[in-house]
């Protein structure tokens, strides 16, 4: 057994909750290449399919040549209601963010947990460095300071928490507060089997520290925290979305998002950085929710047979719903599926079609009923 493997089989019982020394902690190594593997939502070259046209059309065609439901066959849409999301935010406290940037975040924080939009997501937050900042320990990042819990009922406890916190830390130890979080989010997902949840690193500096080594490599290594991100992604399908604010190396954490599926980093700008700050969040949230949607009741009680279940998409740009074409197969990375063809219980997109989705962020997903599956040939 090489020692990625037998690294890996320690994350796994951590996350079982078995005991585990300080540096049985997410390993660093991984395959930042193959990164986006483990992500629902992949590239899967969907660029440009945010208006439309080949996530609907596939590489076969329709079963029907319309592309758009008849709705003389008795359609009754509703609305798409993605499966449960959580997200636990990483919050850098260094004192570099002391001043404007630190009074900004905090403002922007407050905005988004408060926003309408928000609502149902439910959102853990923890602050680095920890008092003890030399600390290697990635359990010790995992307990967030204010656990995991539904907005808009979580609000407040997070903007209680960020109010009792000022930038006064020396060192930006990013890998075990990356570690710890990619863990916290490992532990959700096998609590509540069929949800999502992602990481959401915010941070305005290089990483430095916590000690010269953790775990036999380098953590001030962008390279070494990639590979951290990497391998989250790949055990756990974990994702890493990271928001960079003034003063923050681009291609450090573009690494770092790329490496944790997510393409690159959310930049922060230095004009309006409160507001700015509230828009990154909106749209890491956006781009964080999984692509799986939860069957209608009237399917999954045997009122409307899986068979006669279309999925529309309308843009944000407007115009007439389009049916995405289910496809078992997923051909090109593109259309949608049942989890259990038999006993449905939730419908999720293909790579591409879910990255196309997820681009548009003002976009409609709904459910009809009563019309034929539209499928691709």
């Amino acid at each position: 057994m090489n020692r990625i493997h037998a690294a890996l089989l320690v994350l796994s019982a951590c996350a079982l909750g078995v005991a585990c020394a300080p540096d049985s902690n997410l390993p660093p190594s991984g395959n930042p290449a193959g990164a986006g593997a483990g992500s629902a939502g992949g590239s899967g070259g969907a660029g440009g399919m945010g208006t439309g046209g080949d996530i609907f059309v596939g590489s076969g065609g329709s079963s029907s040549s319309s592309g758009v439901v008849d709705p003389g066959c008795g359609l009754l849409t509703e609305q798409g209601k993605s499966v449960p999301l959580s997200l636990y935010i990483a919050f850098d406290k260094s004192s570099s963010m002391v001043g404007t940037k630190w009074n900004s975040a905090e403002a922007g924080l407050a905005a988004f947990v408060n926003d309408p939009n928000s609502a149902g997501t439910s959102v853990a937050l923890n602050f680095f460095p920890l008092p003890a900042e030399s600390t290697c320990d990635q359990m010790l990042y995992k307990p967030p300071v204010v656990p995991f819990g539904e907005l808009p009922a979580n609000a407040e406890p997070i903007i209680q928490a960020i109010a009792a916190e000022d930038p006064n830390g020396f060192k930006t130890p990013i890998y075990p507060a990356l570690g710890g979080a990619l863990l916290a989010c490992a532990d959700a997902l096998q609590q509540k089997p069929g949800t999502g949840c992602a990481v959401l690193l915010v941070t305005d500096g290089q990483p430095a520290g916590p000690a010269p080594v953790c775990s036999g490599v380098n953590p001030e290594d962008p390279q070494v925290i990639a590979n951290l991100a990497a391998t989250g992604l790949s055990q756990f399908k974990v994702r890493t979305f990271v928001i960079g604010l003034p003063g923050v190396t681009q291609d450090t954490v573009n690494l770092i998002a790329a490496s944790g599926g997510t393409d690159s980093a959310i930049l922060v700008g230095s004009v309006n950085v409160q507001v700015e700050f509230q828009n990154a969040l909106a749209k890491a949230r956006g781009k964080a929710l999984p692509c799986d949607y939860e069957i209608p009741t009237k399917v999954s009680g045997g009122e409307v047979d899986p068979g006669f279940v279309n999925v529309l998409f309308t843009p944000s740009s407007g115009g007439e719903p389009q049916t995405i074409l289910q496809d078992k197969a997923c051909t090109n990375g593109l259309g949608w599926y049942y989890d259990n063809p038999v006993v449905p219980s939730k419908i999720s997109f293909c790579p591409a079609t879910c990255d196309a989705v997820r681009k548009d962020f003002g976009a409609k997903v709904q459910i009809a009923l009563g019309c034929k599956t539209e499928v691709a040939k």
